[in-house]
């Protein structure tokens, strides 16, 4: 082969592709090599050789100015002896820079970062010829700037798992929530760059999409839904389904779309991941079409994966204040049972005496009656009102709240039924609802005749708390709106949702009858 021949350098890596090193031999110089830097100090060695690279990511160029990346060589006393357009069209300091590190760094360093104003570039460098050194530069602000990206997301994802414990330690778990979702909205903004996005966390029995947080998202209809399925769901439910991100460059072609953002051109779905299992999905919306990159969902699945943590967290936090508070009012019921049969049996036997004092066994006996009552109600937890029964007895018409129409809703008949009759004994005129469907044929039946208070459980079979109190506001605009909830438990996080639009107050089941006739009166005499 002539000299004269112009040489191939083949990165190994082409080296299965189309083009068969063997055909070429006839034309070229072949020469195998293992990668692009040793490609380029071929190049080096012999820069005024016709030298031809082919690689599996440019496919063939000519000589180093086809490398994409600033090409310096640089003798040992500092001195460039060739360098490419790019290298040349480099700021001066820059050049210095490199030039400097490539001859003062020790041997072994083969790579290292500079920053110069707002662009990061990246040096590396192998030996050429005897004392020469090959340098590339890369600019690498983009990848630098995602890195820190990361670094604050990873961050913005630690406080949310390490809240203050002296912030919150006089929290409920309501306000504890409220606390974690407004962390959460202010790092997606800050740390993300996303202001129109919505958060759905699953349950895991029926499957449905619940709403947790949402910034500038329409929510769905009064009663419709979304299911983790991959049909009729939208791309949310897809995402559920399948446990994959879905970035959706034009809304208006994708039949998977869901309206959402008003003017939306495109979206990002990404799941909410605890372990392998989905809990959940973060998707993001904007007015632009094609917005969102790979880079962009990376970053929103690794912020997902915070969020997903952290929801979990608060949600072990509630069950184990429902579990305990249950416990330990069995318990307590448990130990209590034997002394207080004890003192039932002493109260018969005075009763039988004819010399006792009829009305002390009288209260003896109401109030070991009473004792029993209060445990039983605390053991039987969010089903109950803790001193209902005795309460009756000396409630009375409050001309205050007297005549005025309360509506309440809740699917527990014994939780119903018990609020009904405090509110009735108190005077209001009330009116019960099994779940939240006949809530809204109440209001239908209503019509314009506004009720002046509406109580509603949070969770029902057929609608949450936050949805009564969406379509109580609707149709009224400023009824006053009271939620109960057992223990603090709040799958759709109806009380944040609902503070943040003005709802009145919040009950935590079991609850005492004059926490009841506090909030009533409040809501009735002093509305927000």
């Amino acid at each position: 082969m002539s000299d004269l021949n112009p040489r191939l350098l083949i990165i190994e890596d082409h080296a299965a592709g189309p083009l068969d090193p063997e055909v070429l031999s006839a034309h070229f110089e072949i020469t195998m090599v293992p990668d692009r830097t040793t490609a380029l100090i071929q190049c080096a060695n012999a820069p005024d050789r016709p030298s031809w690279v082919l690689s599996p990511g440019t496919g063939s160029g000519s000589l180093l100015n086809n490398f994409g990346d600033a090409v310096v060589l640089v003798s040992s006393d500092g001195t460039v002896t060739w360098m490419d357009e790019r290298f040349a069209a480099l700021k001066e300091s820059l050049q210095d820079q490199t030039t400097s590190w490539c001859t003062q760094a020790p041997i072994s360093t083969r790579r290292t970062h500079f920053h110069d104003d707002d662009r990061h570039w990246e040096i590396l460098r192998a030996p050429s010829t005897e004392g020469t050194w090959l340098c590339l530069v890369l600019e690498v602000t983009d990848e630098r700037r995602h890195q820190l990206r990361i670094q604050a997301i990873t961050s913005a994802g630690s406080k949310l798992l390490h809240l203050d414990r002296t912030t919150i330690a006089s929290l409920n778990v309501a306000e504890r929530l409220q606390l974690l979702e407004r962390q959460i909205v202010q790092h997606v903004r800050e740390e993300l760059r996303f202001d129109n996005f919505e958060i759905r966390l699953l349950d895991s029995r029926s499957r449905q999409l619940e709403l947790v947080i949402s910034e500038n998202i329409n929510p769905l209809k009064l009663g419709e839904v979304i299911y983790a399925r991959e049909e009729g769901n939208g791309i949310s439910g897809w995402v559920a389904a399948r446990g994959e991100s879905y970035n959706c460059t034009d809304v208006q072609a994708d039949p998977l779309y869901r309206e959402g953002l008003d003017d939306a051109a495109s979206s990002l779905t990404v799941p909410l991941r605890l372990h392998d299992e989905v809990i959940g999905v973060f998707n993001i919306e904007s007015n632009s079409p094609s917005n969102f990159g790979h880079r962009d969902q990376e970053l929103a699945e690794l912020f997902g994966e915070y969020v997903a943590i952290a929801m979990h967290m608060l949600d072990l936090l509630v069950v184990e204040r429902f579990t305990v508070s249950e416990q330990a009012a069995q318990n307590l019921l448990t130990d209590l049972n034997e002394p207080l049969q004890e003192i039932s049996e002493v109260t018969r036997e005075l009763e039988g005496d004819q010399g006792a004092d009829t009305s002390l066994t009288s209260r003896l006996a109401a109030a070991v009656a009473t004792m029993r009552s209060r445990i039983e109600a605390s053991a039987a937890g969010p089903q109950s009102i803790l001193d209902a029964e005795q309460a009756l007895h000396r409630i009375k018409e409050d001309e205050q709240i007297a005549g005025r129409r309360v509506l309440v809703v809740d699917d527990e008949e014994a939780i119903r039924s018990a609020v009904g009759r405090i509110l009735d004994q108190l005077g209001c005129v009330v009116t019960l609802c099994e779940n939240g469907r006949s809530a809204l044929a109440e209001f239908d039946r209503l019509g314009e005749n506004a009720p002046d208070l509406v109580l509603s459980d949070i969770k029902m079979p057929d609608l949450n708390g936050y949805e009564i109190f969406q379509e109580a506001r609707d149709r009224y605009e400023d009824i006053p709106v009271i939620l109960m909830t057992g223990f603090g438990y709040d799958p759709n996080h109806s009380i944040v949702r609902a503070s943040q639009e003005g709802m009145q107050s919040v009950l935590f089941k079991p609850f005492k009858t004059d926490q009841l006739v506090e909030a009533v009166t409040a809501a009735l005499t002093n509305p927000v």
